[in-house]
């Protein structure tokens, strides 16, 4: 009886949690970009922005799964 009682409320705060840890990884991504686009532009790309640039193309199917 208890497995029930705790899955009653595990399952709906899980499906709280994580659509609001996926918005707060997005908001951290955007934050990154803003900055890397308000500074001054440098002529060398590092592996950073390189990373960062592919996952941001990914952020299009990311929308989909929330």
């Amino acid at each position: 009886m208890l497995v029930v009682e705790l899955g009653v409320w595990v399952i709906p705060l899980t499906l709280v949690f994580v659509p609001c840890r996926r918005i707060v990884v997005l908001l951290a991504r955007l934050q990154e970009l803003y900055r890397s686009m308000t500074t001054v532009p440098r002529l060398v790309i590092t592996s950073r922005e390189e990373d960062m640039w592919s996952r941001l193309a990914r952020l299009n199917s990311m929308a989909f799964m929330m």
